[in-house]
This record gives structure tokens, C-alpha cells and sequence, in this order.
């Protein structure tokens, strides 16, 4: 859509360069790794089912501690991952299905949290044997 509110249409061969002005594509920490996002995001576990490991991904946009937990369905905690002072980016860590004992868990669903800079953010993660 143009500014005017017309469409224009034009063919993928057609199409040699995409510019994007004001936009914003993600493209940007792509092109500078260190760049620090503008805010605290949890990004979906990889992969999700998972057996036997999975990936945790999250971003701070500031340097803070960071806790990184994983929890039954009824809140019960089965193990913490992470407890330090991060830098401000983007920050992986892989579970590996298995609790504080160091015992596989059973196949279920299951919580991460993330606390970093007072904020707790949680996603689903499942497991599958």
C-alpha cells in the first residue's frame, strides 16, 4: 500500500531490492550482534516437543540477574537452571529433562520462567519420550 492508499501490485520476478524505511525488520540485530534489545523477551523453546534436550532463548535489553527455572504444571519447581548477572542480548541455555537430583523427569508438560530486571515471563515447554 502507498501513502495515497493505493495498491500496487507487482510480480516476485519483477522484484529485485526491498527497502524498508521506519520499519522495523529484526534485520537490524542481525547486523549487530551486540546490539541489546529494547526490551525483555522469552523466546519459544527449540525444539518444542523435545526428548532429550531443549533450547531456552531469552533478551535483555540491560545488564540484571537473571533466573531461569522450570516447573511442573502445579507450580511445583523441578529445577534451577540459572542464577547470575547477565549482559544486556541474547542468552541461550539447554535443559535436559532432568530435575535438582539430576533424574529424568517423566513425559509432560512443563513451565520455564524467566525473572530478569523484575519482571517473570513463562512459556510451555513439552516433553515427550
Amino acid at each position: 500500500h502507498l501513502r495515497s492508499g493505493e495498491t500496487v501490485t507487482i510480480s516476485h520476478d519483477l522484484i529485485r531490492r526491498i527497502e524498508f524505511a521506519g520499519v522495523p525488520t529484526g534485520a537490524e540485530d542481525a547486523a549487530d550482534p551486540g546490539h541489546a534489545p529494547g526490551a525483555f523477551q522469552l523466546l519459544q523453546n527449540y525444539p518444542n516437543p523435545f526428548n532429550p534436550s531443549t533450547t531456552i532463548a531469552y533478551e535483555l535489553p540491560n545488564a540484571t540477574s537473571v533466573r531461569v527455572r522450570i516447573f511442573d504444571p502445579k507450580g511445583a519447581l523441578i529445577r534451577e537452571l540459572l542464577h547470575e548477572t547477565q549482559s544486556a542480548g541474547r542468552h541461550e541455555l539447554t535443559w535436559d529433562g532432568t530435575d535438582s537430583n539430576g533424574a529424568r523427569v517423566s513425559s509432560g508438560v512443563y513451565l520455564y520462567a524467566v525473572d530478569g530486571g523484575g519482571t517473570t515471563l513463562s512459556q510451555r515447554l513439552i516433553l515427550v519420550k
